[in-house]
């Protein structure tokens, strides 16, 4: 999937829209609940050797948080690898080209889920 579609879902889904926090960094994008401000989702451009130790080349990836209960079960998933720059307990990161929509939906809406106004938890 590509980081365009990522965000046309976001977009319908959850009416939200990117966030550019960066300074000098217009590649990375947060994603945000409207109401409590907290993050659901990073996108960022990073080497794909930094999640899997081969190949210096920049790839979109999606941070987004998920239960520690299922953790070890979504990693074992095409794509879908430790935590880049995140807690590595409640965060996991995907590699955008290697997943399809269809398997990105419940990760970003299970990150939203957990991050929602009342819930509590860490970035």
């Amino acid at each position: 999937m590509t980081r365009e579609q990522l965000l046309q879902f976001v977009k319908e889904e959850f009416g939200v829209l990117p966030d550019k926090p960066f300074d000098n960094d217009f590649d990375s994008m947060v994603l945000r609940h409207k109401d409590n401000k907290k993050w659901f989702a990073l996108i960022m451009k990073v080497s794909k050797e930094k999640l899997i130790g081969i190949e210096k080349r920049l790839v979109d990836v999606l941070n987004v948080k998920c239960d520690p209960m299922i953790r070890q079960a979504l990693l074992k998933n095409k794509g879908v690898y430790e935590s880049y720059h995140m807690n590595k307990v409640h965060w996991v990161s995907v590699i955008l080209e290697e997943v399809s929509l269809k398997d990105v939906v419940p990760l970003v809406e299970m990150s939203f889920d957990l991050t929602k106004k009342g819930k509590v938890g860490r970035r």
